[in-house]
Order: structure tokens, then C-alpha cells, then sequence
């Protein structure tokens, strides 16, 4: 009876048990701070590729070009333009993007997408 006292008494390897309990929230909460950092990411860069793209129409330019240099390394599924009148001339460009993501267990891959936008008063061509 004194042996199964001590057996049951013993909390040898206990930490291995509590860190192994713990072991999955830790990487789960390493993935979804790695997702969230892709998605903050996704904004900067389309917001800037739209600003961008917006300076170089509002020259003339190939407004285009310039989102897809400045989006370099995003999936930039469509970017337009367009012009208003309203306060004077100015140019729209706007960019949609999709967020790059990593397959989360028990959730899975988002399939997102992220549009941005930046006007720019119209240069004279002069």
C-alpha cells in the first residue's frame, strides 16, 4: 500500500503533461498573430499601390504599371480609375488585392480580398 501512496503521490513529469496540454494554444496563437501581421501587411501595401497609382494618373501616367510596382509580391486582382468633377478634376484609382494566408487547423484558408483607394487633384497638361 506504501508504494501506490508514493506512485500516486509522485509528480514526476507533470510539467511535460501541462506543457503538452498548452503546446497547441501556443502555435495556434502564433498562426493567427502570423495572419494577422499578413493582413496588416495587405493593407499598407495596397493602400500605398493605390496612392501611387493615383500620383502617376493624375500626370497622365500608366496608372497600372505603378500599382503593379508598387503592389510587388500581392495577388492585385483589379485596380481602376476614374474622374470626377465635383472639386475640381481629380483622379480615383482604386486597387483590390487578395491577403495572402496560411491554412489554420480547425479553421482553414481565408479567401479574402482588400480594396483600397486614394484620390489625387488632376495635373494640367500643360
Amino acid at each position: 500500500m506504501k508504494r501506490w501512496r508514493r506512485w500516486i503521490g509522485n509528480e514526476r513529469g507533470s510539467q511535460l503533461i501541462e506543457f503538452l496540454a498548452v503546446f497547441p494554444m501556443i502555435v495556434m496563437a502564433l498562426l493567427f498573430i502570423w495572419q494577422m501581421a499578413l493582413v496588416a501587411y495587405t493593407v499598407v501595401v495596397a493602400e500605398a499601390a493605390a496612392r501611387d497609382g493615383a500620383r502617376v494618373a493624375a500626370v497622365g501616367g500608366d496608372y497600372e504599371a505603378a500599382v503593379e510596382r508598387a503592389a510587388y509580391g500581392l495577388d492585385v486582382s483589379s485596380n481602376s480609375y476614374s474622374s470626377s468633377t465635383d472639386y475640381g478634376e481629380e483622379v480615383t484609382v482604386t486597387v483590390t488585392a487578395s491577403i495572402p494566408s496560411i491554412k489554420i487547423p480547425f479553421i482553414g484558408k481565408i479567401e479574402e480580398t482588400l480594396t483600397a483607394d486614394a484620390s489625387m487633384p488632376k495635373e494640367d497638361e500643360d
